[in-house]
């Protein structure tokens, strides 16, 4: 068996832990490595569950000797089936944001079950492991890991390594709505405090509204994206394209695409649709940064004097609006269009008020 590991609390049984962080405790096999969580019980029940395995491995295990082991094919384990997995992942074209995420996840997957033969990780053992999140209040943590999980599994049973998927019986645990959906009433007060800060910030707002297109879209529009009386968009999330008619409006606050646009050049020299030509924070004169337009819708938010709760509305709230306005004024499939959604699935969870306006009867 392999010494106890230095971590562990000298106060515990051998091969018990306590993570402070997760507030779980924690069992180490101490013959494979695996590390299984028990979870959040107290601690009289996590010492006694420890003190029982620590017993049952020690009445049954018997150490082969070192060429029975040679001899002896090593299972598949997780951590290895996941440089495999990778390989696969690489294939589908992901766009960098999503790889970035994705190599995060898997490292903290590999770091939970890497060790263990990837035949052998039981229902039981994955949804304990997303119950660790649930309780730590990280359900949409817990949501994400749960998909790839299961994606993970779908590609083992794909290439043979396991007959069944051990995630599907799994809840899927529902992700908790946090940040508030902003009304219209909401958006003419944020911009009228803008106004103070800059027309630029007003014209993001207005072409938000408008397109409904996230904020990296908004601030990489161009003058030159327009022909033909339209206005030519690749969405840098999905590489959705997009053609508006300049003529696009909606009555509910008056405005036209074209009439924005126009808004645009004044004082603008650049290229730019999104342009300050003044010095602010360190920032220089030039084209705003996605960043930079999340803080500034902020600080007008902050400057309204409206009352929000604790997960106020951000900029990307204004894509939720727009969809909303949208679905009134046309209908729910154009809303899909100018989201680019490849199902109306996503538009409805944009098209869902979140309680923020009334029902007329």
């Amino acid at each position: 068996m392999s010494n106890r590991p230095k971590r562990y609390d000298v106060n515990l049984p051998r091969n018990l832990t306590f993570r402070k962080a997760k507030q779980i405790y924690s069992w180490r096999n101490p013959i494979t490595g695996q590390e299984i969580s028990l979870g959040r019980i107290p601690r009289k029940d996590a010492i006694a569950q420890a003190i029982e395995a620590n017993s049952y491995i020690e009445q049954n295990f018997v150490p082969s000797a070192l060429l029975d082991r040679l001899k002896d094919n090593p299972e598949f384990t997780f951590s290895k089936w996941l440089e495999r997995y990778e390989v696969i992942q690489a294939r589908r074209n992901l766009k960098p944001t999503t790889i970035r995420i994705r190599t995060n996840q898997i490292q903290t997957l590999k770091a939970e079950f890497g060790r263990a033969s990837i035949s052998r990780i039981s229902t039981r053992e994955i949804a304990v492991f997303l119950e660790t999140y649930i309780e730590c209040g990280k359900r949409n943590m817990a949501v994400a890991l749960r998909s790839l999980l299961l994606d993970i599994f779908r590609e083992a049973v794909v290439e043979g390594l396991i007959e069944k998927n051990p995630v599907e019986p799994t809840r899927t645990p529902s992700p908790e709505v946090k940040r508030e959906r902003l009304s219209l009433e909401q958006f003419i007060a944020i911009r009228q405090a803008a106004s103070k800060m800059g027309s630029w910030l007003v014209n993001a707002m207005n072409i938000g509204l408008l397109t409904g297109q996230r904020r990296e879209d908004i601030t990489r529009m161009a003058f030159s994206d327009i022909n033909s009386d339209r206005l030519f968009v690749t969405q840098s999330k999905t590489g959705h394209k997009l053609a508006l008619p300049l003529s696009l409006e909606l009555k509910a606050i008056s405005l036209s695409l074209s009439g924005v646009i126009e808004a645009c050049r004044v004082e603008n020299d650049s290229d730019n649709l999104i342009y300050s030509s003044a010095k602010k924070g360190g920032r220089k004169p030039g084209a705003i940064s996605p960043g930079w337009l999340t803080q500034a819708f902020a600080e007008a938010r902050l400057q309204s004097g409206i009352e929000f709760g604790p997960n106020p509305p951000t900029f990307h709230e204004i894509r939720s609006l727009a969809s909303r306005l949208y679905e009134v004024e046309r209908d729910e499939s154009f809303a899909q269009k100018l989201l680019g959604h490849k199902t109306m699935t996503m538009t409805k969870k944009y098209l869902d008020a979140r309680g923020q306006e009334y029902v007329m009867v």
